[in-house]
């Protein structure tokens, strides 16, 4: 009892920080779904005191007390840019998925977007800024320029990430890769892989990996050496200095995974408190008696993009629903010109997580995105996932793994499809299922907001947090591996054979003899 209300006590003492810290904030990527998981933090660490400075593309809205926004120029953000007509047609080799293509569309990404960013002047003045910051906190994505900048700050880092960790990612954590139960970002498997996803997801993994290491990597160190000069490490060695990832990920949904102690799973702290609706949704909802089917492919895709064949598809499976109201999100509705259903109402924006969670939401046709998908498990309701690209596919095994939904193809998307994938997660038993398993994704003994800021405080307050960072970044390949203790006992087993062989030989060779020696020819006569 004494040892309970001592740790009571001590977690109650860290419920406000000691002291205001600095924390930095270098977030170059354009991309708004990715900011939208990583801004809680910094709202919370503000509001708990701590002085924050964001450099990104996002700005808040409305000012905040403690948080300073700087905001990078030069970049198109990356919101209704995706166009789904190239993903029409897929190539698979032997019917495999190969994912391998999405490497360089990240890495085009990252090298525009840290181009843009180094050579920002907000960099120029934050090197020459007199502040010095008790942490710097930055996204592990596509590519690691930022990281030099930290290097140069001098100052522990933390990694955020707003999907699972990428294969580039666990050599730096220390974080062991397990082929046959962890797979690949682009790859839809799950912890349960027969033989050939199993090959397959080795292949995928090693071969993005080394890309990186081939392509990505060197091409940052020459960005970064154009930059700032011959000065800095290669990246591949700054990256090793991180002292925390967290990341967007949650046994409860994605699987249990054996990280290093120092990647921390916070996967759903995007999902807030619950706000009321506008008044012109509340509205829909009282004119729906059997409820609304929520349909969004994010911020990326460009729904006007849908080729035809496939928007008359959707709609015809709409139509043929009408005891249900459907809500999309939908950028340009004059693009749907007379086709559109009755029962279909689009809107350009529409705030997702307070609608999955209204009761009278009865199914939600995603595209996997992992926000979604996590504010959708929150809720408890049922998910049709079409999977176009990046981690979508990872998302969408997990889900139809975990009993959450159904996959509809791309390649697959027709009435016939749509149709009876709606007819299975509407299904009473299906939806009451659902509304079960979400409770193990709500049910901790800390909140994922929570657990994040305690991490980072402890990060803080620690100087870096040393003891949780793994000694495994700093092994090479073989010895990461352990092909050095494979070989050496391979070796012992192979002279054990050869002398075991000369062995037998010998005494084979012995009872030869003796055996001629005891039997002499007869002479002749």
């Amino acid at each position: 009892m004494l040892l309970l209300s001592l740790f009571l006590m001590t977690f109650s003492m860290r419920t406000e920080p000691t002291e205001a810290a600095q924390i930095l904030g270098l977030f170059q990527h354009p991309g708004k779904s990715h900011f939208d998981f990583f801004r809680p933090m910094f709202l919370a660490l503000a509001e708990r005191g701590h002085n924050i400075s964001m450099y990104s593309y996002f700005p808040l809205e409305k000012p905040v007390t403690n948080y300073t926004d700087h905001v990078f120029q030069g970049m198109p953000l990356l919101t209704d840019i995706v166009d789904l007509k190239i993903f029409e047609s897929e190539w698979k080799p032997l019917g495999l998925p190969f994912k391998v293509p999405t490497f360089f569309m990240l890495h085009d990404w990252g090298l525009r977007s840290c181009k843009v960013a180094l050579n920002s002047p907000l960099i120029a003045q934050l090197l020459e800024s007199p502040i010095r910051y008790d942490v710097i906190i930055l996204e592990n994505f596509s590519n690691d320029c930022m990281a030099a900048v930290a290097h140069l700050l001098k100052a522990p880092v933390i990694a955020l990430s707003s999907c699972a960790i990428m294969p580039w990612h666990y050599k730096r954590m220390g974080s062991p890769f397990i082929n046959h139960i962890m797979p690949m970002n682009f790859l839809p498997y799950t912890d349960e892989m027969g033989l050939i996803d199993r090959l397959n997801n080795f292949f995928h993994f090693h071969t993005v990996n080394t890309l990186y290491n081939l392509i990505t990597q060197p091409a940052t160190d020459a960005m970064i050496a154009q930059r700032f000069g011959p000065i800095l490490p290669p990246i591949n060695e700054i990256v090793k200095n991180t002292s925390l990832m967290l990341i967007n990920q949650y046994y409860a949904l994605t699987g249990p995974r054996p990280y290093a102690p120092n990647v921390i799973e916070v996967g759903g702290l995007q999902v807030g408190p619950l706000k009321p609706l506008p008044q012109h949704l509340l509205d829909l909802l009282d004119r729906s008696p059997n409820g609304i089917i929520y349909i969004s492919w994010g911020s990326m895709v460009n729904t006007n993009t849908l080729p035809l064949a496939k928007r008359s598809a959707l709609f015809q499976s709409i139509s043929q629903l009408k005891e249900y109201n459907f809500v999309m999100r939908w950028k340009d509705d004059n693009s749907l010109l007379n086709d559109k259903p009755s029962n279909l109402y689009t809107f350009d924006w529409l705030p997702q997580r307070d609608l999955l969670c209204h009761p009278k939401v009865k199914g939600f046709i995603s595209h996997g995105g992992l926000l979604g998908t996590t504010e959708a498990v929150h809720c408890g309701v049922p998910m049709l996932v079409t999977p176009f690209y990046g981690d979508q596919f990872l998302n969408a095994g997990a889900m139809k793994q975990r009993g959450f939904g159904v996959i509809v193809d791309f390649s697959d998307f027709d009435t016939d499809h749509i149709t009876r994938g709606l007819g299975i997660i509407l299904d009473k038993k299906f939806a009451d299922n659902v509304r079960r398993s979400t409770e193990a994704f709500r049910e901790r003994p800390i909140s994922p907001l929570e657990l994040a800021i305690w991490w980072i405080e402890h990060v803080i307050t620690s100087g870096g947090a040393p003891l949780i960072k793994s000694e495994a970044r700093h092994n090479n390949w073989i010895i990461y591996n352990s092909i050095d203790v494979y070989l050496f006992w391979l070796g012992v087993v192979w002279l054990l054979i050869a002398t075991l062989w000369k062995l037998i030989r010998g005494i084979g060779s012995v009872f030869v003899r003796s055996k001629s020696s005891s039997h002499p020819k007869t002479k002749q006569q």
